[in-house]
C-alpha cells in the first residue's frame, strides 16, 4: 500500500493549527516532518503523524509545556501513565489555587460591601455579622493612639510567607470598661482578619489563629482622629450600658481605609463594636 504524504497546508486543515505553529514546531524539534524537500523547502508530513498532533494539542490543553510535551513524547506507555497522573495532581492544585483566589475575592467584595453599607457616621447601630476568622497578636503596651506597624508586619510576614493573601483590615481587642480617656485604653491584641481558610502551623506563643464570634453586634464607625476617638467610644458605651441585655466584656476595634486612592494622608474608618451575649 502506498504511503500517503501531505504538505504542511493539508496538515494544518486537519489538525486545526496554523502553519506558522507546525513551522515553530518543526524548529524546536517537537513535531518534525517526515521530510523536507531541499530544493524546495516544502514540509511533508504521513499517515501516522498526525496521531501526535492530537497527543501535543491535549497536553497543551491541560498546560503543560512544550519542552515537557517534548520528553513526554519519548515516554513508555507506563511512564506516560506517571507522567499524566503528575499533571493530574498539579491541575489539583491549580483548581484548588483559584478556588481560594476565588472566594479571596468575593470576601474582599463583601468587606467593601459592608464598608459602603455603614448606615451613618458618628451613630450607634445594630449589625449581624458572620464570624471572621483572624489571626492575632498578643500585645501589652499599646493605645488607640499608639503605632501598630511593628505588630502589623509580623501578621503580615506570617500570612505572605504561607503563600496567602493579605487583608486591607485590622483590628485591635480591648476591655469594654470605663476609662478616662484614651490613653488608658491598653489594646490585648492587634489582629487582621484572614481571607482564605488555610490552617498556619508553626506559630509562636503569642500568635493565634482564632476566629471573632458571629452575632449581632451594637456599633459605631467613625474617621479616626485621636482627638475624637475617645467621644465615640465612650457614646459605644454609653448605649451599651443603657441596654437591659447583657454584652461581652470585649471590643473589638476594626480600621478599613476609607478610600483607595493615593492621597497625602490616608484616612481611616475606625468601627467599635460590642457583640450581644446569646
Amino acid at each position: 500500500m502506498k504511503e500517503h504524504y501531505y504538505t504542511i497546508g493539508e496538515v494544518a486543515k486537519l489538525s486545526n493549527l496554523s502553519v506558522q505553529t507546525l513551522r515553530y514546531y518543526d524548529q524546536i524539534d517537537l513535531f518534525k516532518p517526515a521530510y523536507t524537500d531541499t530544493y524546495t523547502n516544502y514540509r511533508y508530513y504521513k499517515d501516522n503523524q498526525i496521531f501526535y498532533l492530537d497527543i501535543i494539542k491535549s497536553l497543551k490543553y491541560i498546560g503543560i509545556s512544550l519542552e515537557d510535551i517534548k520528553k513526554a513524547l519519548k515516554l513508555t506507555s507506563e511512564e506516560l501513565l506517571d507522567f499524566l497522573a503528575q499533571q493530574e495532581l498539579r491541575i489539583d492544585e491549580k483548581i484548588s489555587r483559584l478556588n481560594e483566589v476565588k472566594n479571596t475575592l468575593l470576601k474582599t467584595k463583601k468587606q467593601l460591601q459592608e464598608q459602603i453599607d455603614i448606615p451613618i457616621f458618628g451613630e450607634v447601630y445594630i449589625q449581624v455579622e458572620e464570624a471572621m476568622p483572624v489571626l492575632q497578636v498578643t500585645t501589652t503596651e499599646l493605645t488607640p493612639t499608639s503605632s501598630t506597624n511593628t505588630y502589623y508586619a509580623t501578621l503580615t510576614k506570617i500570612i505572605e510567607k504561607e503563600g496567602s493573601v493579605l487583608n486591607s483590615r485590622y483590628g485591635c481587642i480591648f476591655p469594654l470598661a470605663p476609662y478616662k480617656d484614651v490613653n488608658a485604653i491598653i489594646y490585648d491584641a492587634i489582629f487582621t482578619p484572614l481571607l482564605t481558610e488555610r490552617t498556619f502551623s508553626k506559630l509562636s506563643s503569642n500568635i493565634q489563629q482564632t476566629i471573632i464570634p458571629a452575632g449581632t453586634y451594637v456599633c459605631i464607625a467613625f474617621i479616626y482622629h485621636p482627638d475624637t476617638y475617645f467621644s465615640f467610644y465612650e457614646k459605644l458605651r454609653n448605649y451599651v450600658m443603657a441596654q437591659s441585655e447583657t454584652f461581652e466584656s470585649q471590643v473589638y476595634e476594626l480600621y478599613m481605609p476609607a478610600t483607595l486612592t493615593l492621597e497625602h494622608e490616608k484616612k481611616f474608618i475606625v468601627e467599635l463594636k460590642v457583640r450581644k451575649k446569646h
